[in-house]
């Protein structure tokens, strides 16, 4: 019986010896997130999960992609259908359509560290991401829209400083075109369905005194003749119509289109987002880089619009509980804020792609400033930046109003309309929503 309890005793001990001495592996459950943004810089989009993935090895997330045109309308029918999205791209254009019926959800209400960085940011910033004086992002990036122009062409053409009213630039543009220098010196990425449309049509309002679009109980008065928007309505139209010196194909032509354009000298002035200078004054990206410059805003104040894209959870993520909520949070602070004391991510926007920032310390940050310098100029910048104005009226009903002032836009640089009546008619859309 001794020698039995010993023998078992001995058992006993051998077996835990051997449990102490073996690696337990215990299985950590993963948290699946589902990423949902535009086509651009998908690579680094990649690169930057890879590193966030590798920090957070509990989190796997999958990448989903569609074109900016079509971003919007995608992004609604996934919402309504409830298509896998947890963490997605938003814009000041679109908050307040998807903050209304719930489909994204405040960040602050799930991360309060979040406000901490609102005293970092630029007022439009802020602005753009904020419904019912909530924050509900982190930006991906904020830009300017920005005046540029084909410094060869203007010396060519015989003047030596760019245009500051936009009477100097149909003058400009006139002898261009009668010297031969470009047949159509002005182009614009005015495709109907383009999100840029209404952003550089604003840019161009808030280049005036006047530039307000609607009164203080968001009713439209820019369907108003003499006001700035009617001006800039009938500057494009003259343009196209009168003058032609803005290209026909400004009605077919987005961003991409419209950057490869300008940069094989098929255009001397455009207006696009800041970032774009970056590519235009990449050696070898195109066939005239280096010869692209950035100017103020031509008009009476140099104002134009500054914007904001930013990371968004939504509701979807919420309802699958805590785990996912907390990786969520993870994913869009390492993305849009800061990891261990610096903004890695938005950094690497900024020198890898020439994204504009609206986390202003950047402005401070040595490597930034000599890669804007190298391409821009950041003193510049950042005196545009200050003459920036976010969206006005910014409603549920936004977005899809955006896209009825354009095609009415449209119709007038096609000659189907007079600008004010296309604005009159936008005017009564927006009246109909708002009811």
């Amino acid at each position: 019986m001794r020698t039995f309890k010993t023998t078992f005793i001995s058992l006993l001990l051998a077996l835990a010896l051997v449990i102490c001495m073996s690696p337990l592996t215990v299985a950590v459950a993963k948290v699946d997130l589902d990423f949902v943004v535009w086509s651009y810089g998908i690579d680094t989009i990649l690169d930057n999960i890879e590193k966030f993935e590798a920090k957070y090895p509990d989190i796997d997330v999958t990448l989903s992609d569609f074109a900016w045109e079509r971003y919007k309308d995608v992004m609604v029918m996934r919402f309504v259908g409830k298509t896998a999205t947890d963490v997605t791209y938003g814009s000041d254009h679109w908050l307040q359509e998807w903050a209304a019926p719930g489909w994204i959800v405040p960040l602050e209400d799930y991360f309060p560290e979040a406000l901490a960085y609102k005293d970092e940011l630029a007022p439009y910033t802020v602005e753009g991401m904020t419904y019912q004086g909530k924050l509900y992002g982190l930006p991906y990036y904020a830009d300017l829209v920005t005046f540029m122009y084909n410094e060869e062409m203007l010396k060519e053409a015989g003047f030596a400083k760019p245009p500051e009213t936009w009477d100097e630039v149909v003058e400009q543009a006139l002898v261009m075109k009668e010297k031969g220098i470009v047949e159509y010196p002005i182009m614009f990425q005015f495709l109907d369905i383009c999100p840029w449309y209404i952003e550089v049509f604003l840019s161009m309002v808030y280049s005036y005194k006047d530039y307000r679009m609607f009164d203080d109980e968001l009713d439209p008065i820019f369907d108003k003749e003499g006001t700035a928007a009617h001006k800039v309505a009938q500057w494009l139209v003259d343009g196209m119509q009168k003058h032609k010196i803005i290209n026909p194909a400004s009605l077919e032509t987005t961003e991409i289109p419209l950057v490869k354009a300008f940069g094989s000298g098929h255009a001397a002035f455009v207006i696009l987002p800041k970032y774009t200078l970056a590519q235009l004054q990449t050696p070898g990206a195109l066939p005239l880089s280096g010869q692209f410059r950035m100017a103020l805003m031509p008009g009476e104040t140099h104002g134009t619009l500054g914007f904001v894209r930013f990371y968004c959870m939504t509701k979807m993520a919420v309802d699958r509980g805590k785990d996912v909520i907390d990786a969520a949070l993870k994913f869009m602070e390492y993305f849009g804020g800061k990891t261990d004391g610096e903004y890695k991510v938005v950094k690497i926007w900024a020198l890898d792609r020439g994204l504009g920032f609206g986390q202003l310390p950047l402005y401070g940050d040595p490597e930034i400033v000599a890669a804007i310098n190298k391409w821009g100029d950041v003193e510049l910048e950042k005196a545009q930046a200050k003459l920036a104005r976010s969206k006005e009226a910014l409603t549920p009903f936004y977005g899809s109003w955006s896209l009825e002032l354009q095609r009415e836009l449209s119709k007038a640089l096609l000659g189907q309309k007079t600008p004010l009546d296309a604005l009159k008619a936008a005017a009564k859309k927006w009246g109909e929503m708002k009811r």
